[in-house]
């Protein structure tokens, strides 16, 4: 026998050295991100971001040293099974060919309009009704709101504030039914996306959300301002334009999308031989 009759044979790999999969690189870049958020907002928020980022370094640094991180991925030899898998796939009606997207059905947008305006009234009265209540002038709220784009008002006493002022009242109901009206609109594009709870969804958590932007925002553009809002009437008044706005629109008879419409049928025009609204030429 020879001499490589004898040599023994090298064991064939299990598998392939991949480097194992980790987030510390997702965790560094998110603290990185609220570091320059909090530049705009809050100190808090920045040194929370500092905290992310070191941690993500650290884990980050010891993925790769003093020796990289590695997993085993086993090598499949031969041909696998085919297993089928049983199992629907949402089509578009009439098209078998054509995966749906989600929502496959919307509100029309006269729904996010109204809704809004619904909504912007009874956030008004509630605002109203808690400037009566805390300070005993129904005009509190409306002049606060109209100091956010007044700069005369800005800087008035709480007395002043509680005064009737004719161009605060003008400001505060534009500002008012603009933002009630882009609000409303926004309503109306997200809640078909929200397939469970749509009611809460809007009643509570986007409220929630708008208010701490507000207050993270009011503490670098004005401070003094800030300190003159009753949060938990605030709170409230969120909480009533989502509840009123959302109960609206949900309410409202949903429309399918045009996502199974031709380009011509989109544009409207009329074409001999294009299939209408997702119908399959015969």
């Amino acid at each position: 026998m020879t001499t490589e009759e004898f040599r023994p044979r090298t064991p064939e790999p299990d598998g392939i050295e991949l480097p194992a999969p980790t987030s510390s690189p997702f965790t560094c870049a998110f603290g990185v991100t609220l570091i320059a958020a909090g530049l705009v907002t809050q100190w808090v928020v920045t040194v929370i971001g500092g905290m992310l980022m070191l941690v993500g370094a650290i884990g980050w640094f010891r993925e790769v040293n003093p020796e990289d991180r590695e997993e085993c991925v086993p090598i499949q030899r031969g041909p696998q099974p085919i297993n089928a898998r049983h199992g629907q796939i949402k089509r578009l009606m009439n098209v078998p060919t054509h995966r749906q997207r989600i929502p496959a059905e919307i509100h029309p947008y006269s729904a996010g309009i109204w809704g809004g305006l619904l909504g912007g009234a009874v956030m008004a009265i509630v605002a109203t009704v808690g400037s009566l209540i805390q300070h005993g002038s129904m005009w509190y709220a409306s002049n606060l709101l109209a100091a956010t784009m007044l700069v005369s008002l800005q800087d008035q006493t709480t007395e002043q504030l509680l005064q009737f002022q004719t161009t605060g009242l003008v400001v505060a109901l534009v500002i008012q039914f603009m933002m009630s009206l882009f609000v409303g609109i926004i309503y109306g594009v997200t809640l078909p996306m929200i397939p469970r709870w749509p009611l809460p969804f809007a009643a509570v958590f986007i409220p929630l959300v708008w208010t701490g932007l507000t207050w993270a925002t009011l503490s670098i553009m004005n401070p003094a301002l800030k300190q003159n809002i009753d949060w938990l009437w605030y709170i409230g008044s969120q909480v009533a334009f989502g509840l009123s706005a959302g109960w609206y629109i949900i309410r409202t008879e949903k429309i399918s999308t045009m996502q199974n419409w031709s380009f011509l049928e989109r544009a409207g025009m009329e074409t001999p031989g294009v299939p209408e609204q997702g119908e399959t030429p015969e």
